[in-house]
């Protein structure tokens, strides 16, 4: 098993931390973090061992790129002084910094560029991800298995990371979005809230895992639960008569816009 280590354990680092330990995938794990209440925990909870940038380079066979992506390209220049920096494979879930810019700091490096998403805090997570030019054969494939202990993950072109900042990364909060008009036209039938929330959010998770466990397409499943002339068919109707699907469509374009400005700053 590889040691693994992470520059920044904030949240979305500290959730594939977890993931990784209560999988087992690590011989042993590192952590450096500038918030030191947060590695005092991950050593008392997780037993990770805490560490400077440097020593997580030279200690470890993988290492996680999990600082904010406003304070990364100085990390990245105080790694590079090591003689060990171009040996560790990097995985970095820094949002909007772009494989170029990462190999244009370490030059020599295995680099991979992820995008994660929040549920990855839950084992639920869905991730992207690209590799970078010097990545072998194997080191791809053991990125892919860790990013997998998290959740899913599906490996792409780099340019395609964009649209899965806007679907899968931000995708979280559109649902919530969907989740909570569903919530208040359940309040508005006469539901009380805490029944209209339960209700909706069970009614989406048994939805995803009959999707997931499905052969068929999504339209099979629509047409599966729709009767003619009941109430399902009722409420689909004016759903075909909204413009909830150009709204969406136009939601994960903005979203994936912005994706693409932020690489450039």
């Amino acid at each position: 098993m590889p040691k693994i280590g992470f520059l920044g354990a904030g949240k979305m680092g500290g959730a594939i931390l977890v993931a990784l330990k209560n999988a087992k995938a690590a011989e042993k794990l590192y952590a450096c973090d500038a918030y030191q209440p947060r590695l005092d925990e991950l050593k008392k909870k997780y037993k990770v061992q805490p560490a400077t940038a440097l020593e997580v380079v030279e200690k470890c066979d993988v290492v996680f790129l999990a600082v904010k992506p406003q304070d990364l390209e100085p990390l990245l220049k105080s790694v590079a002084e090591s003689e060990f920096a171009a040996r560790p494979l990097y995985i970095s879930i820094a949002a909007g910094r772009r494989l170029e810019w990462l190999e244009a700091l370490l030059p020599k490096a295995a680099i991979v560029r992820a995008m994660p998403n929040l549920a990855v805090s839950v084992g639920e997570g869905m991730t992207g991800y690209a590799i970078g030019s010097k990545v072998k054969k194997s080191q791809a494939a053991l990125a892919g298995k860790l990013l997998a202990l998290t959740g899913k993950a599906v490996l792409l072109q780099e340019e395609q990371l964009d649209a899965v900042t806007a679907l899968s990364g931000s995708g979280p909060a559109f649902m919530a979005y969907v989740l909570q008009a569903m919530i208040d036209g359940g309040e508005a039938l006469g539901l009380p809230t805490d029944a209209a929330k339960t209700l909706a959010l069970q009614t989406m998770l048994g939805t995803a895992k009959v999707l997931l466990s499905s052969e068929g397409s999504i339209s099979d499943f629509i047409k599966a639960v729709t009767s003619a002339k009941g109430t399902t068919a009722e409420g689909l109707a004016v759903l075909e008569k909204s413009a909830i699907k150009g709204t969406m469509k136009r939601t994960l374009s903005a979203a994936a816009h912005r994706s693409k400005e932020l690489s450039k700053i």
